[in-house]
């Protein structure tokens, strides 16, 4: 089985790429197709008018939010609204999964968590290893300074 010597990994990687995306473009004509009904020449058009509205819808509630103070009844409500959106997005047979719901909700805040997360655990890693260097910096200093007085008093006493 001989190989192109051209065929490397970024080829490879691109055409997988290639591949995935249409699969997932096909997916979108069957569901367009399956939700409104539409032809594969409206498809695009559609797909940019639902990207546009949802767009504006949460350009809208961002601007909104902005400057909110969230109460811990707020907080409740939005987990579960936050639920029932994921449940109407996933469909009816979520429903019929115990704790479907509330771990559809714990995985989409998850992925909203998962960047604040990882960019604190990176803050205090740095954060630690400034300490370190810190200490090691006073160490060798402390070190220095005892050395120098051991050979102050040596050379007084000799």
């Amino acid at each position: 089985m001989e190989s192109s010597a051209g065929f490397g990994t970024s080829r490879l990687f691109l055409t997988d790429t290639r591949l995935a995306l249409g699969v997932l473009n096909q997916l979108r004509y069957e569901a367009l197709n399956r939700v409104f009904g539409i032809s594969r020449g409206q498809a695009n058009a559609l797909t940019a008018v639902l990207l546009l509205s949802a767009a504006d819808g949460t350009y809208e509630a961002a601007r909104r939010m902005s400057g909110m103070r969230v109460s811990g009844s707020g907080a409740a409500f939005g987990a579960i609204a936050l639920r029932d959106v994921a449940l109407g997005v996933a469909g009816p047979s979520v429903r019929q999964l115990p704790g479907g719901g509330t771990l559809l909700a714990l995985a989409i805040l998850g992925g909203l968590a998962a960047p604040p997360l990882r960019q604190t655990a990176l803050s205090v890693r740095n954060a630690k290893q400034r300490l370190r260097d810190a200490e090691q910096r006073v160490r060798r200093e402390r070190i220095r300074r005892y050395v120098a007085a051991r050979d102050g008093v040596q050379s007084n006493g000799a």
